[in-house]
């Protein structure tokens, strides 16, 4: 394991020798760590370890981003110490059709690490969002590499607020963090967590494919069974009915006819500010 560490130490460190003797992982976690005070973008480092070979497992973390990325080319606020900016690379068994899939995955995971270290109750809202008391947690962005058998690599990029100040004060009507509920627990607790989940579920998805995941996943959603707003390359309002093989959303339009999202904006009424 390669480790490049170069963070103060202090009571919440996410310096490697405070979270890797806590692995319970066998190699989420376990490959070349990157881990820094400050980086433009997790995502943008670990693609370019992806691109030099760096094994699945491998991850990128910081204190701050200055490049920070979100959804569709929003940028994300990454202030110091407020969150956990994380980037892990995965190399998965996967036909191309299933990336997306990994999204839904990471949610899965994170949505679970949150809950088993905090209790709180937390909601994943299609297809890249994890939710508390309809304000946004968490964001999550997909990079993927295709090479001539197929995927190559997958990025997966996650914002976790933690503290308050993680989002600006003008978004406080959308956003939250875990600290606006509870006292945050340290965030090595939540990154193991969270590595030990996403081993396990994307593991289940390799194996098994997303049927296997499919009655979990609904039990967490926010998305399915509820009124959503389609924007993007079309606009219209219906009920999300389902999640397909390939991880599309499947609504319900007003005139009855079920139609399949496969990107754009997906608002949830009560979640977010969409009434």
């Amino acid at each position: 394991m390669k480790w490049c560490i170069i963070m103060p130490d202090h009571n919440d460190s996410l310096s490697a020798a405070t979270w890797q003797p806590l692995l319970a992982t066998r190699y989420m976690g376990r490959g070349d760590a990157l881990v820094l005070a400050e980086a433009t973008s997790t995502n943008t480092l670990l693609k370019e370890m992806a691109l030099r070979g760096a094994v699945a497992g491998s991850l990128c973390l910081c204190e701050t981003q200055t490049a920070g990325k979100g959804r569709l080319g929003r940028s994300w606020h990454s202030p110091a110490g407020q969150g956990l900016w994380l980037s892990v690379l995965l190399r998965p068994r996967l036909k191309p059709e299933q990336a997306p899939l990994v999204t839904l995955c990471a949610a899965m995971a994170m949505e679970q690490a949150v809950r088993e270290v905090t209790g709180l109750d937390t909601r994943i809202k299609w297809p890249n969002d994890l939710v508390l008391q309809g304000k946004k947690l968490c964001g999550i962005l997909l990079e993927i590499g295709f090479g001539a058998e197929g995927i190559d690599y997958i990025i997966v990029g996650t914002g976790l607020n933690v503290r308050r100040g993680a989002y600006p004060a003008e978004l406080a009507h959308q956003a939250t963090s875990i600290e606006d509920h509870r006292t945050p627990p340290p965030r090595r607790k939540l990154l193991v967590h969270y590595l030990a989940a996403l081993e396990d579920i994307i593991t289940r998805l390799e194996n098994e494919g997303f049927p296997a995941l499919a009655k979990a996943y609904r039990a967490r959603s926010c998305t399915l069974g509820s009124q959503v707003h389609v924007s993007g390359s079309v606009d219209f309002t219906g009920v999300a009915e389902a999640i397909d093989e390939t991880g599309a959303l499947l609504v319900r339009d007003e005139t009855g006819e079920l139609r399949r999202v496969l990107a754009g904006d997906v608002s949830v009424r009560g979640v977010m500010g969409y009434v």
